[in-house]
């Protein structure tokens, strides 16, 4: 695919939603700026946060004339996108980036090159809290690939061929027309999934899908932070964790939709990993006695559905194999799974993984 001659003007617009982010937010926004791509916007989205985020974002807004700044009442990551896109330029692509993450400085020299594509991806490591700063990059510039939507859908699946994991709709440099096109499907689920029609899990299944032309720039360009701050390692269930299992459950009947019997198949262990967790959230963390009863149920309901092809699915791998086999050893005991899995895969580990 031909490299594009970028010229000499504003033509992406980045935009980071911010929750309460002041620990790590210098970081990230310095991490950005010093990109070796200088011609872009930055639009920070402050989604009503009660830390110093909202002084660190207009300390960097004075600072940088190409720094945007939207301070507002917590609308949750998808308002927080939704808003900051509607900020932007008219340029010719737009991106997403977490407020926790480290950035290759050429990240967006090198992805900028192939955006006659739909999408741009890049790969991502991630790193715990205490030792992102130790890492170094190693890019290697030739590992390049182009490829369908389709196909870069199955690549998601396939981490033995991927120099890291593929990044979510973060890390994406995403052609603004096609953005436009995809929207108002994206915005059918406002209603349904308000935490979740422009996350991750809803979406990147769908612009893949869609997307003409995809790159993929098979190396690691971000560093994505794991911490005890971030949302989906907390515990304590909310509104977004328990939209998770409504939003993969949509995943899964997009899949026998639209045929794409390897997405279904290569999704059900991470189906049953979501919904399995926010089980273990209600159970040892919600208060509430009515909502911990309904998630219960509705946890067990999607576990039901799928159990057929859950044990017909045939795991490539040994560590899938004992995955699968943790999963169906919640159906006949969860006592039992509670403590020997529950317990130690989240309760144990993320408090070490700080």
């Amino acid at each position: 695919m031909k490299e594009v001659d970028v010229k000499n003007k504003c033509e992406l617009s980045i935009i980071i939603p911010i929750y309460n982010g002041s620990r790590f937010l210098r970081e990230t926004l310095d991490s950005a700026l010093n990109q070796t791509y200088k011609e872009y916007e930055l639009i920070l989205v402050d989604d009503g946060s009660t830390d110093e985020t909202t002084q660190i974002c207009d300390e960097y807004a004075a600072k940088d004339s190409r720094i945007k700044v939207r301070h507002q009442k917590n609308g949750g990551m998808s308002n927080a996108r939704d808003n900051g896109y509607k900020m932007a330029q008219e340029g010719t692509y737009i991106a997403f980036l977490d407020a926790d993450d480290i950035f290759h400085p050429d990240m967006f020299k090198d992805m900028m090159k192939y955006g006659t594509s739909d999408i741009v991806c890049v790969c991502f490591e991630n790193v715990l809290s205490s030792k992102i700063l130790e890492h170094s990059f190693h890019i290697k510039k030739d590992k390049v690939e182009h490829m369908s939507g389709k196909t870069m859908l199955h690549r998601l699946f396939e981490r033995e061929n991927n120099n890291g994991e593929i990044s979510r709709l973060w890390g994406m440099l995403i052609k603004r027309d096609f953005y436009e096109k995809m929207l108002g499907t994206i915005r059918e689920a406002e209603s349904i999934l308000p935490q979740n029609y422009l996350n991750d899990i809803y979406c990147v299944p769908r612009f893949l899908f869609n997307a003409d032309t995809v790159t993929l720039l098979n190396n690691v360009y971000i560093f994505h932070r794991i911490s005890k701050y971030t949302d989906s390692r907390l515990l304590k269930p909310n509104a977004l964790h328990y939209e998770l299992a409504l939003a993969n459950k949509m995943n899964m009947e997009y899949y026998t939709k639209k045929r794409c019997k390897f997405a279904y198949e290569e999704s059900l262990i991470g189906f049953y990993l979501v919904i399995l967790k926010i089980w273990y959230q209600t159970v040892t963390q919600e208060d509430n006695e009515t909502t911990r009863k309904q998630y219960m149920n509705l946890t067990q309901k999607y576990y039901d559905e799928y159990f057929d092809a859950l044990k017909k699915l045939k795991c490539k791998s040994i560590s899938r194999r004992i995955v699968k086999g943790t999963i169906i050893l919640f159906k006949f005991n969860k006592t039992i799974w509670k403590l020997m899995i529950g317990d130690v895969r989240y309760k144990i580990m993320y408090r070490f993984q700080q």
